[in-house]
């Protein structure tokens, strides 16, 4: 009996159960990705706020009080004691002319004294004698009282050889020196009064009414690296014409007399006028490479973060005024940015909600 060949059906039927293993493999259940994790952080409300504005103003300092010095007699310079740029103060000399010749006008005031003096007195016995009459009496005092009148005169030039300082501050100018023959009245000398120094800056039309004697003002001097605090001690009455702005001046303490007139100084005033400005905590604010700022807001219906470019003003305090890309209200990452990136997920703390 000859058996029938079972290979075919064998063989369909593994075929089969292959082709159903690899459906299998190729319909895998998919796995899906769990979402990333919510990022705690801490949050502050942009706030808008009513400041009282504060002035920023350019300017430059200048001399309390500038002399101009000079004899009131000529003649040629014997001393001179100072060097621009140095300190002095009141009463000290500064310079001097040969006094030789004003000397010898003294000398001979005081023998014309002497002289007509006793003419006088002789003449005054015969007048109690009976002996003169008034009107040559009279000749007689009209006579001595113009010689003392010249030798007061002569003494007056003696004095005026010697040139001294009238005011404590620097020699801005130095004119002259020893040897040289200087004129009556000729200005050589000039000394500045720089204690208290003052500060000169231009103020809008639009602000001086904010303003009052007495005010307090912060001054900076760049060259310097100080910054002091200052007065207001004038208030121009009349705008510079082309400008329509007031000239204010400042007195500012100079002790060490180191702040010099001409130079640069920056002024901050307080004005009393309101200002509403946009503020949110400093550590609110993240710098970029480039040198732009940005802050993370939070979307509160999708508890997402995402950054937004902003534009800094004024540091108040520990807060910071945002002049654009936020409004009032909305809430930025104060805390926990720095593990940020745009659009991540963040979840609130209980101090930030």
């Amino acid at each position: 009996m000859v058996r029938k060949p079972i290979l075919l059906p064998v063989l369909i039927s593994l075929l089969a159960s292959c082709q159903s293993g690899a459906d299998k493999n190729q319909n895998p259940t998919s796995a899906q990705p769990s979402p990333p994790a919510a990022i705690p952080v801490v949050v502050s409300r942009v706030s808008d706020v009513q400041t009282g504005g504060q002035l920023t103003l350019s300017g430059s300092t200048e001399a309390e009080t500038t002399v101009n010095l000079g004899f009131m007699v000529g003649g040629k310079l014997n001393r001179v004691t100072i060097q621009e740029g140095q300190t002095v103060r009141a009463g000290q000399l500064i310079a001097a002319i040969e006094p030789t010749d004003y000397q010898i006008g003294v000398t001979i005031a005081d023998a014309n004294v002497a002289r007509v003096q006793d003419e006088y007195n002789r003449l005054t016995i015969l007048k109690e004698r009976g002996s003169l009459t008034p009107s040559d009496y009279e000749k007689a005092v009209t006579g001595l009282a113009e010689v003392k009148a010249r030798r007061q005169l002569a003494v007056k030039n003696l004095n005026e050889t010697k040139l001294i300082a009238p005011i404590s501050g620097i020699v801005a100018r130095k004119g002259a020196n020893v040897g040289e023959i200087v004129p009556q009245g000729q200005p050589l000398f000039q000394i500045a009064d720089i204690q208290p120094i003052k500060v000169r800056v231009s103020v809008p039309e639009s602000e001086v009414g904010q303003l009052r004697l007495g005010q307090s003002a912060q001054v900076s001097i760049p060259a310097l690296g100080q910054t002091l605090t200052g007065k207001i001690s004038l208030i121009g009455a009349v705008a510079d014409p082309a400008s329509r702005a007031y000239s204010v001046k400042i007195d500012l303490p100079n002790p060490a007399l180191k702040i010099r007139p001409g130079m640069i100084a920056d002024a901050q005033l307080a004005s009393a006028r309101k200002t509403a400005m946009l503020t949110l905590p400093g550590s609110a604010v993240l710098h970029d490479n480039d040198g732009s700022t940005y802050v993370y807001v939070v979307d509160n219906a999708k508890k997402l973060a995402f950054r937004r470019k902003v534009t800094l003003g004024q540091i108040i305090a520990n807060d910071i005024q945002i002049t654009s890309g936020l409004t009032a209200g909305e809430q930025v990452v104060t805390g926990g940015a720095q593990k940020l990136q745009d659009g991540s997920p963040v979840q609130l703390n209980a101090s930030a909600q």
